[in-house]
């Protein structure tokens, strides 16, 4: 019967500490889990900050380059307005040249719209991101939520495990009652032996105490007999052997032996079912949905932990392919106004070599009548041909000549352009 209680507390104190240790790693695992939803939320900030700065720095850059594109449309529509008002005695050529010119700033219209309906996209992509990581929050909040779920649980599941450790100490306290009940019970039953072995050999030495003796043997034999169910036993030893002290010493000793078995199977059969009881309460406590759920939760979390992280680098590898792309199309817009900046420029060259021709042509009719002037009244009024000779620089055609025009100041934004155009090469 001992070593039966002491196997079963030693499978109770190992159930127990399975239970610790179980706990233990819970409450470890749940650790790791919101250590790394802490520097989820670190990442998640950090990448934010840095979108935000991306797109507050691409914004700028739009906003100066649509201020570029202004600029270059104003100077555009001053081009062709002062080419209309210049340009009515022009060639062929130069016709052809300035269809071909149209064609070209036709095309760069329509490749600028076609940046414009990029960034659009962008914006657009922009726009989705940001409700991707909306999401993303909402899902935080709610794992948050979860993680505080588990951690009740597992404050919880401490608590049953501190109430089963205290319920197993009572156990063993009351198995340690029950071990000292059994050996007093045995030191009795050895103790009524030895009073019948005394009482067997003191029968030859009571004389005339025997029937007295006899009496008592035999009210005691009546009293005990119900407590151990033997009536039949009881009757015949009244009937048979009433008068024979050596046999009521027996059937007392029987008597005694029987009392002492039952009470120590009964004792047995209460400390079994007990035990029975115990382990039916441990197997329940390890099968509880609590822990099943306990386990079913931090599965999830793990779960969902991992897909957050690959929707976080998902969302950040787009938004790196987006701020690439916004990047190249900034880009393209630039070397389409530097281009566009050329083509002014050529445009420039171009007005300016038709009118120097044009000038020079007009100051050699001039001069060719001039001269014929001069010869034709020179005999006639000399007087007058001397004034007019000192007052023909006067009336020369001096309007304006290409070195006017080349001697104007350049406007500000062909200079940042150009900036711009020499540090696109250090990037």
């Amino acid at each position: 019967m001992r070593v039966k209680l002491e196997g079963c507390q030693s499978g109770w104190e190992s159930q127990v500490g399975d239970l610790e240790r179980d706990i233990r790693d819970l409450s470890g695992h749940v650790d790791r889990l919101t250590q790394a939803l802490c520097d989820a939320e670190r990442n998640k900030t950090r990448v934010q900050e840095e979108h935000s700065e991306h797109i507050q720095h691409l914004n700028e850059q739009l906003s100066t380059a649509m201020e570029v594109e202004r600029v270059m449309t104003g100077e555009l529509q001053t081009l062709k307005q002062e080419l209309q008002q210049r340009g009515h005695n022009n060639r062929p050529e130069d016709e052809e040249v300035f269809s071909a010119l149209r064609e070209q700033v036709l095309r760069l219209s329509q490749k600028e719209q076609a940046l414009e309906e990029r960034l659009k996209s962008v914006c657009k992509d922009n726009a989705d991101l940001r409700d991707s990581l909306a999401t993303l929050h909402a899902r935080l909040a709610l794992q948050e939520q979860h993680n505080q779920q588990g951690s009740q649980q597992l404050a919880e599941a401490w608590q049953e495990a501190a109430a089963a450790r205290g319920h197993s100490q009572q156990l063993q306290v009351q198995v340690e009652e029950l071990q000292e009940e059994i050996s007093l019970q045995h030191r009795c039953s050895y103790g009524n032996a030895s009073l019948l072995s005394e009482l067997e050999s003191s029968l030859d030495t009571l004389g005339p105490d025997r029937e007295q003796m006899t009496q008592e043997v035999h009210y005691i034999l009546e009293l005990l007999q119900p407590l151990t169910l033997e009536v039949k036993h009881s009757e015949g030893s009244k009937v048979i052997e009433e008068d024979d002290l050596q046999a009521m010493l027996v059937q007392l000793k029987s008597v005694a032996q029987n009392l002492a078995n039952d009470i120590h199977s009964h004792q047995i059969s209460q400390l079994q079912k007990e035990n029975a009881e115990l382990k039916l309460r441990l197997e329940n406590s390890q099968d509880t949905d609590e822990a099943k759920q306990a386990i079913r939760d931090r599965d999830e979390a793990i779960a969902k932990k991992n897909l957050m992280e690959a929707e976080l680098m998902r969302s950040k590898n787009d938004m790196m392919y987006l701020n690439n792309q916004l990047l190249e199309a900034i880009q393209r817009k630039l070397e389409l106004s530097q281009e566009l900046e050329a083509w002014q420029d050529d445009i420039q060259i171009i007005i300016n070599q038709q009118l120097k021709t044009q000038q020079q042509s007009e100051q050699i009719q001039q001069v060719h009548r001039n001269s014929v002037s001069n010869a034709k009244f020179f005999w006639k009024r000399p007087s007058t041909v001397s004034s007019t000779r000192a007052r023909w620089p006067s009336t020369s055609p001096a309007t304006w000549t290409p070195e006017s025009l080349q001697d104007k100041p350049q406007s500000p934004w062909k200079d940042w352009l150009r900036r711009g155009k020499l540090a696109e090469p250090s990037k």
